[in-house]
């Protein structure tokens, strides 16, 4: 399957109104992205009250994948770093006591990586398909109807990467993708099957460029087996900020330079004492540097949401802890009584959805001293009683933006702009349906932005954008 120029490719999915459908993701950039992002995809959503801590024991299956070594499962043991002022221990997990289960610190489950010959995590073309819910996060997303199947396409312009997710005769599959437009992927979506366990192929069209590199998913697989973690972070103990984790795992990586070229990028070496450590950034959230090095007999994981150079220093604090140390630690974080939020979060609309169900969107800004951070969107979800319980992070501040996000079956759209912006207005476009339009709203007079939001429960594809009081478009989704 060659992957053509877009501008060969000019059919659109639904009859020219698919809007991405002709379009790459935005092609990779070796600069860090700017603005604060969170630790992966799953780390999404904001804490906003930790309600308690505790050494945590698992009983998931360990993810299946090839293992040519037969290196033992090590026995749990936490090491504790120093980290940098301002994050504190918050939570301590380890591989229960059977010998048959580990802790579930990577995704389980069958996977393939299919790529062009050459390529790595943010060069060439390549494909993820796995079952189960992985990388996905529902942000930067559309939903489309693919023959009778409901697939969510995400973009993430940080990476380049599109991410669909779907279910498909019952289960639940991930296509995790880079260097492919959407209307390819979909093709993908009507080929991919499984069948005892085993991911088949209706329609191998893409093995024309694209050979089956690996059957493991490399960003859960650089692991290895975790058998403990400790998991540092700010702002707490009411917020959830910047993480950093240390992962104790098995030293049983199977293919190990394979996982590596796909699961990080910026890849160089550092000497840690008489070891030789590897430092890079990851390749689902380029935000988050990864430092991995092996001592008696284990894989040891550093991670977080700082940069690569403050990272090698903080790996060489890592060490060896005492279980009392960690609950001495966890103690700490936990004593003072938890406080209530510096800025509560402000209603942007209220009311109930046309199946009858109430829903309430409400913004509050990520750090009171700093516009730019940008904010924090609260999502009051059917059956909730109007309590927030879904929160994302906002793009920076400062500018105007369009963000979305599919989330239980609804499409939301989330729109800002600054004071400074006169009379504009919100217009949503969705393929087949009423265009709807609403009015930016003043919702705290502390706030530097005026804010409005939308939701419509159909899986169509639909395009926004932001029209000021004189009738200038001032920003578009997708962004073009």
């Amino acid at each position: 399957m060659k992957v053509q120029p877009e501008s060969e490719l000019i059919e659109m999915i639904d009859d020219n109104s698919d809007p991405f459908a002709d379009r790459r993701a935005s092609p990779p950039s070796d600069a860090p992205p700017s603005g604060p992002r969170w630790i992966g995809p799953a780390a999404a959503a904001v804490l906003l009250v930790v309600v308690g801590y505790g050494v945590v024991s698992s009983t998931i299956d360990s993810p299946k994948a090839p293992t040519p070594k037969a290196a033992q499962v090590v026995k749990p043991q936490f090491y504790v770093a120093d980290p940098p002022t301002g994050f504190l221990m918050y939570l301590a997990e380890q591989r229960g006591d059977g010998d048959t289960h580990a802790a579930d610190f990577a995704a389980s489950g069958p996977a393939e990586l299919w790529a062009t010959p050459g390529a790595s995590a943010t060069t060439g073309s390549w494909f993820l398909v796995s079952l189960g819910h992985r990388h996905a996060t529902g942000a930067n997303s559309y939903r489309t109807v693919v023959d009778d199947t409901e697939v969510t396409i995400e973009h993430d312009p940080p990476t380049g990467q599109a991410r669909l997710s779907f279910t498909k005769d019952g289960q639940a599959f991930e296509i995790t993708a880079l260097g492919w437009l959407d209307r390819q992927l979909v093709r993908l979506v009507r080929s991919v099957s499984v069948h005892d366990g085993v991911i088949a192929f209706a329609d191998q069209f893409f093995t024309t460029d694209h050979k089956r590199v690996m059957s493991v998913d490399p960003s859960a697989a650089i692991f290895g087996t975790p058998v403990s973690r400790v998991l540092y972070a700010t702002g707490l103990p009411t917020a959830l900020a910047d993480t950093l984790s240390v992962t104790v795992s098995s030293d049983d990586v199977a293919d190990r330079d394979n996982v590596t070229r796909f699961a990080l990028s910026d890849v160089a070496s550092f000497a840690m004492g008489d070891k030789t450590a590897i430092v890079g950034r990851s390749v689902l959230d380029p935000s988050v540097s990864m430092a991995q090095w092996r001592t008696d007999g284990r894989l040891i994981t550093l991670q977080g949401s700082i940069d690569s150079s403050p990272l090698q220093g903080i790996a060489e604090s890592v060490h060896k802890s005492t279980e009392d140390e960690v609950h001495r630690s966890l103690d700490t974080t936990f004593r003072a009584p938890l406080p209530g939020l510096q800025s509560p979060p402000s209603t942007i609309v209220a009311g109930s959805l046309p199946d009858g169900t109430r829903w309430d969107i409400e913004v509050s800004p990520r750090d009171p001293d700093d516009e730019a951070a940008g904010y924090v969107w609260w999502i009051g979800q059917p059956g909730d009683s109007g309590t927030p319980t879904e929160t994302r992070a906002s793009l920076p501040g400062g500018e105007p933006t369009i963000e979305t996000l599919v989330e239980h079956g609804r499409t939301f759209v989330f729109a800002k702009v600054p004071r400074s912006v006169s009379g504009a207005q919100l217009h949503v476009d969705p393929t087949g349906l009423a265009s709807t339009v609403s009015p930016m709203l003043d919702v705290d007079p502390h706030l530097g932005d005026l804010f409005t939001t939308t939701v419509f429960f159909e899986p169509v594809p639909f395009s926004a954008r932001i029209v000021d009081g004189n009738g200038v478009t001032v920003a578009t989704w997708p962004h073009l």
